[in-house]
């Protein structure tokens, strides 16, 4: 039967369009994208200056190309991937529009490439009661009773990331036997370049001097003393300010390149004097600069994040990284000042926490008034990446012929030659709402309500360690999916090393239109592939199989309304009920269908897809609250001033999946 099973993915991957699997309030208000599809402007930052990336006149997109026949169209130089079958072809490449239109004239099917579209619902009312999940889905009791919290067990969350900032979800990062974090991003989105180097001259009794000889091929520029003020890195260089390559966190949705140049006109201090400094081992320090984003409504404020990489216990062995936050922080605020108000940038690496994979303070978070709370986050040190673009590798990915998989080069969490490392982030907060709701620890008092009666937010199973997984297009779930089922890639092959990295994978999207597919959801390629991971020994004997969680989708009440993969018959398919938090207030005011009261629950949500299956099964399998609940959020404030706490409103299916993934752990 397994072997039947693989024979069935052995089709050409073919393209559709993402439907959102994240309720809006209600089912009947408006609503509100976090898709950054949607994003209306990005900031710049005052630390670092580059020129205009966005050539209006050339502008790039990626575009899935298919048709049948031969895969060999002229002036498709930027291809990212290709596969071929019997029945034609499927491409993924990065074009101008007008090379796009110049493919559609001679015949070709030409698509712009889609994102999984997750929606954020951070809307916050005064309302008259807290969530009861915990009394309603019952995790309450079995806390109480049983003991059974998910301590023991891993769960993927494949989504828009995580950001592990809050205290209340902190504590529930995946680590492997070295205490070093188990994470990916399947998008790429997270590679730090950290290759532009300085050089240091130490005598041979380990006093730091001033560099006057020539500088070494590839080593940009030297460390400098002053007396009484510091120990330097020669960024100025004398007005002229050092050029850097930047990785384009945005990229292809802004930008014609994943790495574009900018350029640094500060020298920044590692140091007091030629005794007490930040000491690289060999004499080579690597600077680099993080550059990403964070929703804040339909626009994305830049986070720049410049760090330090220096080999602080082995010569040429790089292993700590050292983040400028407070001068980050400055950055990120600066629109609340005051005109002709300035950043109190301090440029300073040596007044900062050093990151060391391992040492469990991976997170990239900074208390800007010092009063023990935290402030600022710019997500996780220690993430995998997927090199989709060949910015490391110079290679590009290719497609697995049988799965169907991208090939890209999965990259260390840290080159030990200091040139880039790994970050997870989540600027869209939605896979952070998602890992919450299952692993709150409900430690946090919040004041929910606005009238000083603190509450706690606590998950179904807060012992249960997740494994987050960024996954923002269509073709990145494929391989996110096989990496957590324990697949690595090896010479363009995927081989089962003897054990999943989680045990359950928890899915809060889906696909719902189809315009160009030729097999409808439960027989396409992405639910397929699920059974077949669900299903123990189908790709290797050695095999136990995952359970896979996936959110049935939000396109509401009628006949058939899954999409995929959520139609696959091995997955468990999550609908979603009612908890009744807001009926009877605002805007519910009034409305008959629960009753007008909060009295009520455990109603299905009109919102909420329903099945059946293409071959007739029941669908959904489960049903869990997806209206509403509070969960726990980044601890990122947009404003110094601010007076909001890090919880945000969640809901739809999207929700629901995550609650009965903990339920399982």
């Amino acid at each position: 039967m397994s072997r039947l099973i693989f024979l069935l993915l052995v089709i050409i991957l073919l393209p559709s369009i993402i439907s959102d699997s994240y309720g809006f309030l209600g089912g009947d208000l408006p609503q509100q994208s976090s898709s950054i599809t949607s994003i209306k402007n990005i900031e710049q930052s005052e630390l670092i200056k580059i020129s205009p990336f966005i050539d209006q006149q050339s502008i790039k997109k990626r575009y899935l190309i298919f048709g049948t026949g031969s895969t060999q169209i002229p002036h498709l130089n930027n291809d990212l991937y290709t596969v071929n079958s019997q029945n034609g072809f499927f491409s993924i490449g990065i074009l101008e529009e007008n090379e796009a239109s110049s493919l559609k004239e001679k015949g070709h099917y030409i698509l712009e490439d889609f994102l999984l579209d997750f929606h954020s619902q951070n809307k916050q009312e005064k309302v008259t009661e807290i969530s009861r999940i915990g009394e309603i889905v019952g995790s309450e009791y079995v806390h109480k009773n049983y003991n059974y919290t998910g301590k023991g067990i891993r769960i993927a969350i494949v989504d828009t990331g995580v950001d592990f900032s809050n205290p209340d979800i902190k504590h529930s990062l995946a680590r492997d036997e070295n205490n070093h974090p188990i994470m990916l991003d399947a998008d790429g989105q997270g590679i730090i370049l950290t290759n532009t180097t300085f050089i240091a001259n130490i005598d041979k009794y380990g006093i730091l001097r001033n560099h006057t000889k020539p500088l070494p091929e590839n080593v940009t520029s030297s460390v400098y003393i002053i007396p009484r003020k510091g120990v330097f890195l020669d960024i100025s260089q004398n007005g002229k300010g050092t050029t850097i390559p930047v990785y384009n966190s945005f990229f292809p949705i802004f930008g014609n390149s994943p790495v574009f140049n900018g350029t640094l006109s500060d020298d920044w201090k590692i140091g007091r004097d030629n005794r007490e400094y930040i000491a690289s081992k060999s004499g080579f320090y690597h600077l680099g600069v993080m550059y990403q984003g964070f929703l804040q409504d339909s626009d994305v404020r830049v986070q720049v994040v410049p760090v330090l990489v220096v080999d602080s216990t082995s010569p040429s062995v790089y292993d700590t990284i050292i983040p400028d936050m407070s001068s980050s922080w400055e950055d990120f605020t600066r629109f609340d000042l005051k005109s002709g108000q300035k950043p109190k940038y301090d440029f300073d690496f040596s007044d900062e926490i050093p990151i060391k994979l391992g040492d469990g303070k991976e997170f990239l978070i900074y208390d800007f008034d010092k009063d023990g709370k935290f402030d600022y986050s710019a997500g996780t040190v220690g993430a995998r990446v997927v090199d989709i673009y060949g910015v490391i590798e110079k290679k590009k990915s290719t497609i697995d012929k049988t799965i169907n998989a991208i090939n890209g080069t999965i990259l260390p969490a840290l080159d030990p030659n200091g040139s880039f490392f790994g970050v997870m982030s989540d600027f869209i907060g939605h896979g952070t709402a998602s890992t919450a709701s299952i692993a709150s620890k409900g430690i946090q008092q919040y004041d929910i309500y606005n009238n000083t009666k603190k509450y706690t937010i606590k998950g179904v199973a807060p012992d249960a360690k997740i494994v987050p997984v960024k996954a923002l297009w269509f073709g990145d779930a494929v391989y996110a999916w096989l990496w957590i089922s324990g697949f690595n890639n090896e010479e363009n092959k995927w081989v089962f090393d003897g054990k999943p990295r989680a045990d359950i994978i928890s899915n809060s999207w889906g696909v719902a239109n189809f315009p160009s597919l030729q097999s409808a959801p439960g027989i396409d390629i992405l639910s397929l592939i699920l059974n077949v991971l669900a299903t123990p020994e189908s790709l290797d004997e050695n095999y136990h199989g995952v359970t896979i969680v996936t959110s049935a989708g939000n396109s509401g009440h009628g006949y058939g309304t899954l999409g995929l993969p959520n139609a696959a018959s091995y997955g468990i398919t999550v609908g979603a009920t009612t908890n009744n938090v807001f009926v009877g207030y605002g805007q519910f005011k009034g409305q008959p269908r629960f009753g007008n009261t909060t009295d009520h629950f455990n109603e299905i949500v009109d919102f909420s897809s329903r099945g059946p299956g293409i071959i007739g099964d029941p669908k959904p399998d489960l049903m869990n609250i997806g209206a509403y609940s509070f969960t726990p959020s980044s601890i990122t404030k947009t404003k110094k001033d601010s007076k909001q706490e890090p919880f945000s409103l969640f809901g739809g299916t999207s929700m629901a999946a995550p609650l009965v993934s903990g339920t399982a752990a």
